[in-house]
């Protein structure tokens, strides 16, 4: 039985294990100023955002908003202003009005958030809610920022894309790592033959969500949509078909260690085959049963090894026979990716141009994560081709 057989082998699976997720001394210090930056706002009074930020709306502004989104929009030169927050809670309101750093008013209806002036709006609802926000937001000709998934299912993102106009609202789902520089610098790197043809690709993503018991209800596929690989392994997805293009076809195990059934599979081995020849694996798992520090990728090819680590931003090179090399890139955290992203979005709606990820980009994702998920239940390998016949 070959290696990449063996991990997708349930006999061969290794035991739920506890690892300790560090960054490195400069993404942490990075993560701290973040947080300082946001927290700061909540005192003094707050002057109007300046006239010249693209005007949006706010839908849902729970953790991930003050964790990530609050950093990147109370940045001096932000490119995107927040006329408006739309929430289901009065709480969850006025706690983001007093986070941010320029005024804003809470809203009950997009109507509202239409009429107060806002051209866009950015979706950071449940994840179940995003289809029904999206669809409502494009039909009254608001452009959509909408944090991944667009779409619980690629039927509905479908009916999204089906939406859209040449000289229409501009909608960008954010795959918020494919606006690190250091993911960027990779696909360069790559471009550059540094390390030979790859061999073989290996990535990983580890959380603990163990004793977690008061968010299980939010973790429930009626919520996220999926299991590990929908709403974590995603990003990697996305990574992957950045990097090397189309998926040919693929193969998963999926297991149940800690959490229930009704939050999908906790752990996910899967294995894909690119149209490229490059072949990948991704380990990923929600109850630390992976043993990597958070995220990590690393390419084998035939002249030597390139790995990355998320939370220490980072990239390492180590050319046979030679020492490791360390290649530029910034040391960037989430909140930076998703200021990043946001910048991109501004651009694409001030000149009408598509962003890098559109529909069409979310949509090859999730066949893909469709494909694993038929690829688990079945046992067998899964083709693309078959997802692309049942959307043609």
């Amino acid at each position: 039985m070959s290696t990449v057989e063996n991990r997708l082998s349930l006999s061969a699976l290794p035991t739920t294990r506890r690892v300790p997720i560090k960054h490195s001394i400069t993404t942490a210090l990075r993560q701290v100023r973040c947080q300082w930056d946001a927290r700061r706002h909540r005192f003094g009074a707050k002057p109007p955002a300046p006239a010249n930020r693209l005007p949006c709306g706010l839908i849902g502004a729970g953790s991930f908003f003050h964790y990530a989104y609050l950093p990147a929009l109370n940045r001096k030169h932000s490119p995107v202003a927040i006329r408006g927050i739309l929430t289901r809670s009065d709480q969850t309101a006025r706690e983001a009005l007093r986070a941010l750093r320029y005024t804003s008013r809470h809203l009950d209806s997009l109507e509202a958030i239409r009429d107060g002036g806002a051209s866009s709006v950015l979706i950071l609802a449940p994840n179940h809610l995003h289809f029904d926000f999206a669809q409502a937001a494009l039909k009254k000709g608001l452009n959509v920022f909408c944090e991944k998934p667009l779409a619980n299912t690629v039927a509905d993102a479908l009916r999204l894309k089906s939406l859209l106009q040449p000289d229409g609202p501009v909608l960008m789902v954010d795959f918020n790592q494919r606006y690190l520089d250091r993911n960027r610098v990779l696909k360069r790197v790559l471009a550059e033959d540094r390390i030979g043809k790859i061999q073989t690709v290996e990535a990983f993503h580890n959380q603990n969500l163990i004793g977690q018991a008061p968010a299980l209800e939010k973790l429930r596929k009626e919520a996220t949509g999926g299991g590990v690989v929908h709403n974590a392994g995603i990003h990697f997805i996305n990574l992957f078909l950045y990097w090397f293009g189309e998926v040919d076809r693929v193969k998963a195990v999926f297991e149940n260690r800690a959490l229930p059934r009704e939050c999908g599979e906790d752990t996910a081995h899967c294995r894909f085959w690119f149209r490229s020849g490059v072949t990948a694996t991704l380990e990923a798992s929600l109850v630390n049963a992976v043993s990597t520090s958070y995220e990590r990728v690393r390419f084998v090819g035939q002249k030597g090894v390139i790995s990355s680590d998320l939370k220490k931003g980072d990239i390492r090179c180590q050319l046979r026979g030679n020492e490791s090399l360390d290649i530029s890139c910034r040391r960037e955290v989430i909140a930076d990716s998703v200021f990043n992203a946001l910048s991109s979005f501004e651009r694409c709606v001030s000149a009408g141009t598509q962003p890098e990820t559109d529909v069409e980009d979310f949509i090859r994702t999730l066949k893909v994560v469709e494909a694993l998920t038929l690829s688990a239940e079945r046992g067998t390998e899964v083709s693309l081709e078959e997802l692309d016949r049942k959307y043609a």
